[in-house]
Parts: structure tokens; C-alpha cells; sequence
């Protein structure tokens, strides 16, 4: 609560937000409406809003590890999109997922790192898979992660962001958008020369 105060004072008191909250809040816009995408691409696309947004925003709030992951999650979402076309880029984006632990150990700076990486971790699995449902599933437990770490912040934009993705993402399965059927929407423009093997079945994680 006190880090949430320090953020807010200042913004009521100055007459108006801080260049970090307004950044962040740019962020905050993507995060709200890439869940409304109803295909993956659609929605990878527009995440790199809020990863870049972010990125700068935890930078200039003082939160190192948030900051970077986001940074790597803006790389992460570009490999992501290429997964449909070109199942060797499944080996590139899976490589990305040690440095997320590399990451948090350079800028660890307590439970905030901790549950960051989590949540990226979380959410890279969910970018891995190719199935509409799984995608948003996974989110769901991703988001919650990334929600305690801003809290514990006092990230406002970002605890929007993530309130939001959770409740859309949440009411889009439920009504759905989650079901066998639709799953099979997840497919990018250019199918691949040869089958993908499913992403369901990977042990695993911006």
C-alpha cells in the first residue's frame, strides 16, 4: 500500500501523471485490448504495445527485472509469430526461456523479480501454444503472477492491464471462444510446408 501511495501522491499532486505512469498506461491500452483478438496473430501483434510501453515504464519506476523481461518478451512475441510458418523457430523460442531465469538473477531485487519471472514464464508458455483456448488458459494463471509483482511496485497501469486481461480472457472462454471448435483459429496467415507437431504436449513457461 505505501509503494501504491508513492506513486499516486505525486501524480495528485503535480495536477497530472508522471512521464512512467503515462508511459505505463500506454502500455496499460495494449494490455486492454489485445484478449479482444479473437485469432493468436491478432493478438501477438498487438501485446508488443504494452512489451515496449512496459519495458520503459518499469525502467523508469525502478523495477529492473520487470523492465528487462518485458524487453525479452517484446523479442519473445516476434518469435512467437513466426511459430505458425516455421516450426524451427520453436527451437529459437524455446531458448529464450533460460534467460528469463539468467534475467532474474542479474536484477534480482526480492519478491517483485520472483514473481515477474514467473509470470513471464507463465506467459511464454502460453505465446508457445498454438491453440486459441490453451492460449488464454494459460494466461490466466500467467497474468495473476504479474499482478502481485505490480502490485508490490505500485505499478497502477499495469495492475489494470493485468485485471483486465484477466477478466476478458476469463468472460472469452466462458463464452466460447475456448471451445474445440473454435480453438483451430489460432493458425497464421501462411501454413507450413509440413505438419507442426501439437504444442500441447510440451513439458514446460513474454
Amino acid at each position: 500500500m505505501n509503494e501504491l501511495l508513492t506513486v499516486l501522491l505525486p501524480a495528485a499532486e503535480g495536477g497530472g501523471w508522471s512521464l512512467a505512469q503515462l508511459v505505463g498506461f500506454c502500455g496499460t491500452l495494449g494490455g486492454m485490448l489485445w484478449p479482444f483478438f479473437r485469432s493468436r496473430t491478432g493478438m501477438l501483434l498487438v501485446q508488443l504495445v504494452p512489451c515496449l510501453c512496459f519495458a520503459l515504464h518499469f525502467a523508469m519506476v525502478g523495477s529492473p527485472t520487470a523492465a528487462a523481461l518485458n524487453g525479452l518478451a517484446a523479442l519473445q512475441v516476434v518469435a512467437a509469430l513466426a511459430i505458425g510458418g516455421r516450426p524451427a523457430f520453436r527451437i529459437a523460442y524455446l531458448l529464450i526461456l533460460p534467460v528469463i531465469a539468467a534475467v532474474m538473477a542479474l536484477t534480482w531485487s526480492g519478491l517483485p523479480s520472483a514473481f515477474a519471472a514467473a509470470g513471464m514464464a507463465l506467459i511464454s508458455l502460453a505465446r508457445y501454444q498454438t491453440q486459441v483456448a490453451r492460449f488464454r488458459g494459460t494466461m490466466l494463471v500467467a497474468l495473476p503472477c504479474w499482478f502481485v509483482h505490480n502490485s508490490l511496485v505500485g505499478s497502477v497501469p499495469a495492475m489494470i492491464s493485468d485485471v483486465t486481461g484477466i477478466v476478458v480472457n476469463g468472460w472469452m472462454l466462458l463464452r466460447g471462444t475456448g471451445s474445440a471448435a473454435s480453438s483451430t483459429l489460432m493458425t497464421t496467415p501462411m501454413a507450413p510446408p509440413t505438419p507442426i507437431p501439437s504444442a500441447s504436449g510440451e513439458g514446460k513457461l513474454p
